[in-house]
């Protein structure tokens, strides 16, 4: 297997064992990765971290929780406060749920990276099948979702592996909340996480990962075999254009899952104005990312990159001169999250103008 040099998460040069044409892939993702890692760095995220409580309600609950010392959730149980609860637990699930996809998902990508599929495709389970379809309820029906979990709480009216539960229509759902639905495909979504019979999804590939025998019909063990055991480079070449094509696209759509739930929570217009920033980065992304497998024609992937610059330009808060967007001006801002004047260097998206401008495009996107 071929040892080429990519670019570490810490910036140095390090032996992986990813194929060249994967690198760029790879790269990608890590810039959708950091998506969702910076809810845990970044100031005008805190209050998903946090419920207010007004009024008198906050002084009463000041005063009962000090002198009893009650759970909080167990007070506001107890004064019938429905949406305050709904709030906190909602909250609560986002960000520990998410916390733990991102773990998982780091792990996958470093492990594929060097080589370890095994490894990679057994953490991809957790992660796209179980902890994305937690926040796809909490995103279609948050006070449906609460309800199952917190006030009724049987662990089995929540399982993601709950027959009951309906897949599919769920996943459709969501297509009604998410931005960028151009982008994805409901039914490939669901074919990639929970079809068994669909070759490309990871229903098969994490169950061989994790088990040294399957007997599903799908993905059964051949003869005189060990599932990932006895692999090739054949057996590699294949795992590597599987991994790269399913694991950005579930990336993607998770990413734009989990930030509809955010900022259904932050919607004040500077977090809003963030969203929209968000949202062209992973635009742009997702059309790098059809380009390079061809999926789509390079000539439609450049007429849709025309009609995302055609009305695109700003004007430079130093040199006063009008800076028209082009394709490579949008292959930096995937980079960067910014534009540059072409003039001065300066960068553009500091004005309001600018970024009613920005939004103005991500709402036709």
């Amino acid at each position: 297997m071929r040892l080429t040099l990519a670019i570490d998460e810490d910036g140095d040069m390090d032996d992986v064992a990813i194929p060249e044409k994967y690198i760029k892939v790879n790269n990608i993702c890590a810039v959708i990765y950091d998506q969702l890692t910076e809810v845990y760095k970044e100031k005008n995220y805190k209050n998903l971290f946090q419920t207010s409580i007004t009024g008198e309600n906050a002084i009463k609950f000041m005063e009962e929780t000090k002198k009893s010392k009650i759970h909080a959730l167990d007070w506001l149980k107890s004064q019938n406060l429905t949406i305050e609860i709904e709030l906190v637990v909602s909250k609560q699930i986002l960000s520990a749920v998410t916390s733990d996809l991102i773990n998982f998902i780091f792990e996958s990508m470093h492990a594929a990276k060097r080589g370890k599929m095994t490894v990679a495709y057994a953490l991809l389970r957790k992660p796209f099948a179980d902890e994305l379809f937690i926040l796809e309820q909490l995103l279609i029906d948050r006070a449906e979702f609460i309800n199952r979990f917190f006030h009724i709480g049987d662990p089995e009216t929540y399982d993601p592996s709950n027959r009951k539960l309906n897949k599919k229509e769920i996943i459709k759902k969501v297509f009604d909340k998410i931005d960028t639905t151009f982008l994805y495909d409901s039914e490939l979504i669901y074919d990639l996480r929970y079809n068994k019979a669909f070759d490309a999804g990871i229903n098969g590939t994490t169950n061989q990962a994790l088990h040294i025998v399957t007997n599903d019909k799908n993905y059964k063990t051949t003869e005189q075999n060990f599932n990932f055991v006895f692999s090739q480079k054949n057996d590699y070449n294949r795992y590597f254009e599987n991994y790269y094509l399913v694991v950005p696209n579930l990336l993607f759509y998770a990413v734009s899952v989990i930030d509809a739930i955010i900022f259904n929570f932050l919607e004040d217009e500077k977090n809003q104005n963030i969203r929209a920033l968000k949202k062209l980065r992973r635009t742009i992304g997702f059309l790098q990312l059809l380009e390079i497998n061809n999926s789509v024609s390079k000539s439609r992937i450049d007429k849709i990159f025309k009609i995302i610059c055609q009305d695109l330009h700003f004007t430079c808060g130093k040199c006063k001169k009008t800076t028209h967007i082009e394709r490579a001006d949008l292959d930096l801002y995937f980079e960067i999250e910014n534009f540059i004047c072409v003039h001065c260097f300066r960068t553009l998206l500091h004005t309001k103008t600018s970024i009613k401008t920005l939004r103005k495009l991500c709402d036709k996107l």
